[in-house]
């Protein structure tokens, strides 16, 4: 069985058009990875998909 891969947000992260915000320091697991970019979800099990660009540039692994 593989191990979940965890990300954390590294810095606030702004969806102005979507009024939505994920604060520093929040974790997700990834789901998968999809043309458009990655799905993630919260322990909560809110999904989201992320495009590659602000994946890159506001995640990094989450230990």
């Amino acid at each position: 069985m593989s191990e979940v891969k965890k990300v954390k947000t590294s810095d606030d992260i702004t969806f102005q058009e979507a009024g939505i915000t994920f604060p520093k320091g929040m974790i997700f697991m990834i789901e998968s990875v999809e043309p458009e970019g990655i799905i993630l979800y919260t322990d909560l099990g809110e999904r989201f998909m992320i495009d590659f660009e602000t994946f890159e540039n506001g995640f990094e692994i989450a230990l």
